[in-house]
């Protein structure tokens, strides 16, 4: 687990190594690097920084070290690098500008390589720092984005996640709220399960059962005794998207069960006992819900203890290319939109919100030439053009 440093100018090695615990393995000569792949075979996690002016016409136009799989990070003093930036892309390597901080350096080197690649060269006050930050950005490799209002939402989710009863969700139909409500259930330290349910798919006939169970013969075709969604979350967390759908006699009964966290199963003239956390959600602004014909308004006020609100994506335009490499490497895909393909997805208006976004991202990888490198919106039109 070591960083390995290819240069020749000495001011940039002492400039990094004077300010890491320990200082990076140099390569330094020509045949040192003809032999890099001999050099770093022993080592279990090796990390590649290279000088672009190790060689007379810049490092990017060489790429002698591509044969290693040894994560990359090329040091250069053009910013555009308009064709050396774009082949070190192709080739995995990443880069970082030069002057810049041992700390950005660090940063970079933990998105490429991990935090194991770095840690044993760190002072103990570098290393509070990055767990510092992972403990304040922890949840952003699932939600995903680093606007003002997702970066509210995360803040949101680990300060009340240890200790809330009943969370409320709303937002457009797209925007991540069973995300949200899965870190929730991570956050609550519960040790029961996660269960899920959308209240838009209960069968009316058969939802009391369904969420409050039954004991065998309840009703037609009941043959067995049948644990409800509430009892299975004993001890969890309960999430009920659209709850808006939830029938208003099953309000009722769920407002009692809420306060006193006691209910029968159907058929049954004996109260059992669920403790645990409730996590709704609605596709409508929760002032509609409040005075909405179909939810209770005792129901609802009781569901309010905290709302959280996941804004539409047309609302945080800033997050799409976030969320455009997160779920292309998730992919597994290494190639990336063309410009034009990417100024008109942050063109869009997403009436889909992240879910339409996925799945344009979906289709752009299925329809793009194996040969392709990059991704682009014509490979779509020129498939539906040819069908």
């Amino acid at each position: 687990m070591s960083l390995y440093l290819i240069t020749k100018e000495p001011k940039l090695r002492n400039r990094i190594d004077h300010q890491l615990k320990r200082a990076c393995h140099p390569i330094t000569t020509s045949s040192q690097l003809k032999n890099l792949a001999t050099i770093i075979d022993d080592d279990p996690h090796p990390f590649i920084l290279v000088d672009d002016n190790f060689y007379a016409g810049g490092f990017a136009h060489s790429l002698p070290v591509s044969c290693t799989k040894a994560p990359k990070l090329v040091i250069v003093e053009n910013p555009t690098l308009p064709f050396g930036a774009q082949l070190l892309s192709e080739f995995g390597y990443g880069t970082i500008t030069s002057p810049f901080t041992i700390d950005e350096l660090i940063d970079n080197i933990i998105i490429l390589g991990g935090v194991e690649v770095v840690a044993p060269h760190l002072f103990e006050e570098q290393l509070k720092r990055i767990a510092t930050e992972d403990e304040a950005n922890k949840h952003s490799s699932v939600l995903v984005g680093e606007s003002p209002q997702i970066t509210n939402v995360r803040r949101i989710i680990q300060t009340i996640g240890p200790r809330f009863s009943n969370v409320h969700i709303t937002g457009e139909t797209g925007t991540g709220k069973e995300i949200v409500a899965k870190l929730l259930y991570e956050e609550s330290r519960c040790e029961g399960e996660f269960v899920v349910e959308n209240c838009s798919a209960i069968t009316t006939s058969l939802a009391e059962a369904h969420l409050f169970g039954s004991i065998k013969g309840a009703y037609t075709d009941s043959k067995s005794d049948r644990t409800g969604l509430i009892k299975s979350a004993d001890g969890g967390v309960l999430f009920l998207d659209e709850i808006e759908d939830m029938e208003r006699s099953i309000q009722g009964k769920f407002l009692r069960l809420l306060e006193t966290k006691r209910f029968r199963p159907v058929g049954s003239d004996k109260k059992v006992t669920s403790e645990f956390k409730l996590i709704t959600a609605s596709n409508r602004p929760f002032e509609e819900l409040l005075f909405s014909e179909t939810m209770r308004f005792d129901f609802v006020n009781r569901i309010n203890s905290f709302v959280i609100f996941m804004p539409p994506l047309r609302k945080r335009l800033e997050d799409i290319p976030f969320l455009v490499d997160h779920y292309l490497k998730n992919r597994n895909e290494m190639r990336r939109p063309d410009q034009e393909t990417m100024e008109l997805i942050m063109g869009h208006s997403w009436p889909g919100n992240v879910r339409e976004l996925f799945n344009l991202l979906e289709r752009l990888v299925l329809f793009a030439s194996p040969k392709a490198k990059k991704l682009s919106h014509r490979d779509i039109i020129a498939q539906s053009v040819s069908n």
